[in-house]
């Protein structure tokens, strides 16, 4: 893709890092002494903004909706080529199907938790997949609700939904970044497949599912193959880091790996795969035009707005500030 159709808007993202959470104001949230105080501190920064209707820290979720909103809506704004910031957005869209559906099959109202941010207003997708009005969404979100919609209605599996809309996600992940053409968005999106593949391998080995279901849930698209993913479901888990030593991502699947052992938890190694997302997009800030800069923007704030939730809940719930600190992904500035 060519750089220069960005070069107008670099200026804009540069200004938009420099009022990024930094450092100090993050560990001055993990270590007030309330919920209440870390929220004062949010309040000396642009999330004050989207605070004017919350008084109390329980609804921290309401701040960080409205941000992500804000985000989004300024990124299509500003953006030349909006299949770059549809790249970003469109997992809210599956993640919006499946709790629409997951309503629909449950009948339920689950719209308190619906993402209003995507590439499809929320309130439009959720009208037209309860009312069987389909034909309106692209080709490839039709498909995977009818798909969803047809093994739910065989199997009464609701984990049918979340697997049947990820590889459907991925998919619709690799079409855009077909269209956009760029050396960084296709790293960026292999690095996605691979490391959720390498999550799903952890998975079925401790739920014991053979190669079949296997087979079934790896996402392709990504710089490691199916055969070789495949391959690994027969190793020894210590194994795993080992057979993968050649590959970008060595050094977090030998500590991911490691932790996992000891504890059976990929908690470590999903933080590791952020951070090594979070690394590929701080070399960005020595790019002076490009996709890079937009791209990096928004996964520095979707990844601030994580931060500012893990503080959170564990300010609620009264868990050391040491724990939450373990917790924290690598922040961009």
């Amino acid at each position: 893709m060519d750089g220069m159709k960005f070069i107008q808007v670099i200026p804009r993202i540069r200004v938009y890092e420099t009022k990024l959470l930094d450092k100090a104001k993050i560990d001055r949230m993990i270590d007030s002494n309330s919920a209440n105080e870390a929220l004062k501190v949010l309040q000396e920064t642009e999330y004050a903004n989207v605070m004017t209707n919350v008084k109390r820290a329980e609804d921290y979720e309401i701040i960080l909706s409205e941000e992500l909103k804000r985000l989004f809506h300024v990124m299509y704004d500003i953006t030349p080529v909006k299949s770059l910031i549809d790249l970003m957005s469109i997992k809210y869209d599956y993640q919006n199907i499946k709790v629409i559906l997951k309503g629909m099959f449950l009948k339920q109202d689950l719209s308190y938790l619906l993402i209003h941010v995507g590439t499809i207003e929320v309130s439009k997708l959720k009208y037209l997949i309860e009312n069987n009005d389909i034909q309106d969404l692209s080709p490839l979100m039709r498909e995977a609700t009818e798909e969803a919609i047809n093994n739910f209605e065989t199997t009464k599996d609701p984990q049918i939904i979340d697997i049947i809309l990820d590889k459907y996600m991925f998919k619709a992940l690799i079409q855009i970044k077909n269209e956009i053409k760029d050396g960084f968005v296709d790293k960026y999106v292999a690095a996605i497949i691979d490391s959720t593949n390498l999550k799903t391998l952890l998975r079925v080995k401790k739920q014991n599912k053979g190669r079949e279901f296997f087979a079934s849930v790896i996402i392709e698209g990504g710089s490691l193959d199916k055969d070789r993913l495949l391959a690994l479901l027969n190793d020894a888990v210590e194994n795993i880091s080992t057979k993968l030593s050649y590959t970008d991502y060595a050094e977090f699947i030998k500590s991911g790996i490691e932790y996992y052992t000891k504890t059976g938890s990929v908690s470590l190694l999903e933080k590791l795969v952020d951070n090594f997302i979070m690394n590929m997009m701080k070399d960005a800030k020595i790019i002076p035009f490009g996709v890079e800069p937009v791209l990096a923007y928004v996964y520095a704030k979707e990844t601030e707005i994580k931060i500012i939730r893990i503080i959170m809940v564990g300010k609620l719930n009264n868990i050391s500030a040491e724990v939450v600190r373990e917790r924290l992904r690598d922040i961009y500035v």
